[in-house]
C-alpha cells in the first residue's frame, strides 16, 4: 500500500544575497499564508511581524539626537578675561610677599646653620672662630684701597651689607707665636631681597634697644643689641685683623672687621659682659652705583627696605647665647 504525503504549500523563492554584492540588510523571511500575508499586511509600513524594515529592505538605523552647537559671543569672552585678570590682580601681591618670606626664611637658616658650624669647628679645633662681616663703605678706608685691584674686592662691593665669612686665625698644631690663618668658608651672600640691618654697623657702645611684640601674653620685650666686636660708634678701629679678602691679601698684617667670635668651649668670647649677641635681618633692596659699562663704582649704595623700617618696626633677630653659642630665631609673635 502506498501513501503519498501531499503539502498544502507551493515552493516559493527565497532572496539570496552574494558576498559581492552590495549590503540590503538582513536576510527577511516571511511565512507564507494563503488567508494572512503578514509581509503584505504591512507592507505599508515596511515591517514584518517584530522585525523593522523600511521598504526598500535596508535596516533601519536609529536617529540620533540633534546637537545644539553654539559658539561664544564676543562680549562672553572679555567678561571671561576681565574676571581673570581680576584674580590675577589680587593675587599677585600676595604672591610676591610670599617669595620675600621665603627669602627670609632662607637667609635665616642660613645665618643659624653658620653660626652653629662655627661653634663647632672652634670646639674641634680648639682654637677661637670668628664669623666676620662686610663692613659698608670699606671702600673708603686707605687699608681697603690697596688691596682694590683685587678681582675678588670688585666682586665684594656688589654684597655690601649682605656678605660674611668664617675665619680662623689659628690652626691645630701651630707652634707658639707661629699662627697660620685660614678662612673655613669662602665669603657667603644672603639671598636677594634680604640683607643685614644697617644700624648693625653703627651701634653705640651702650647699646640699641629693639623691641619685639607677643600679643598673646601682650607683652613687649625689649632686646639689647650691642655692637659686634671691633666696631667703637659705629668705627672699626679695635680687636684682631683679618686677611682680606683671602688669605692671598697684599696687606699681610690683616685689616679689622665686625666680627662675632666662638670660643673652644662653645662660648662667645663676650660670655660674662653681654647676655646675647645679636645678628639682625631686614627685608628689601640693595642698590650699588655702577658705570655705564656696569662696573661697580666706590660708593656707597642706598637701601631700600620694603616695606620702610622693618628692620626696627617687624624685626628678625637671631640671638646667639653668650653661655652656648646657640642661636634663636626672636620675631614678633602675633596671635
Amino acid at each position: 500500500m502506498n501513501i503519498t504525503a501531499k503539502s498544502n504549500f507551493s515552493p516559493q523563492r527565497l532572496p539570496v544575497q552574494w558576498l559581492d554584492a552590495p549590503a540590503v540588510g538582513p536576510l527577511l523571511i516571511c511565512q507564507r499564508n494563503l488567508s494572512l500575508n503578514p509581509c503584505q499586511r504591512h507592507l505599508k509600513f515596511g515591517r514584518c511581524g517584530s522585525n523593522s524594515l523600511p521598504i526598500d529592505g535596508r535596516a533601519a538605523l536609529p536617529r540620533r539626537p540633534k546637537i545644539s552647537l553654539r559658539a561664544f559671543t564676543l562680549l562672553e569672552l572679555m567678561l571671561v578675561i576681565a574676571i581673570i585678570g581680576f584674580i590675577a590682580a589680587m593675587a599677585l601681591p600676595h604672591v610676591a610677599g610670599f617669595g620675600q618670606a621665603n627669602s627670609m626664611v632662607t637667609a635665616t637658616r642660613q645665618v643659624q646653620d653658620d653660626v652653629a658650624l662655627a661653634r663647632q669647628r672652634a670646639m674641634v679645633n680648639r682654637s677661637t672662630v670668628y664669623m666676620v662681616f662686610l663692613p659698608p663703605m670699606f671702600w673708603n678706608d686707605p687699608d681697603y684701597v690697596a688691596n682694590m685691584s683685587s678681582q675678588q674686592v670688585t666682586n665684594l662691593m656688589m654684597h655690601q651689607y649682605s656678605a660674611y665669612a668664617l675665619i680662623s686665625l689659628a690652626t691645630v698644631g701651630d707652634q707658639p707665636g707661629q699662627h697660620h690663618p685660614q678662612y673655613i668658608t669662602d665669603w657667603r651672600v644672603l639671598p636677594s631681597g634680604v640683607f643685614f640691618a644697617p644700624w648693625e654697623f653703627t651701634l653705640n657702645n651702650p647699646g640699641t634697644n629693639i623691641f619685639t611684640t607677643n600679643t598673646l601674653a601682650g607683652t613687649i620685650i625689649p632686646n639689647t643689641i650691642f655692637p659686634w666686636g671691633g666696631l667703637t660708634n659705629g668705627v672699626i678701629n679695635g680687636g684682631p685683623k683679618f686677611p682680606f679678602p683671602s688669605l692671598y691679601a697684599t696687606n699681610s698684617s690683616g685689616l679689622p672687621l665686625p666680627y662675632i667670635a666662638f670660643t673652644p668651649q662653645g662660648t662667645l668670647t663676650t660670655s660674662g659682659v653681654h647676655q646675647y649677641e645679636y645678628i639682625a635681618l631686614a627685608r628689601g633692596s640693595i642698590f650699588y652705583p655702577t658705570d655705564t659699562n656696569g662696573v661697580p663704582q666706590f660708593a656707597p649704595p642706598n637701601l631700600a627696605e620694603a616695606p620702610p623700617g622693618n628692620d626696627i618696626h617687624n624685626p628678625n633677630l637671631i640671638q646667639i647665647d653668650s653661655l652656648t653659642a646657640r642661636p634663636t630665631l626672636i620675631q614678633n609673635q602675633f596671635q
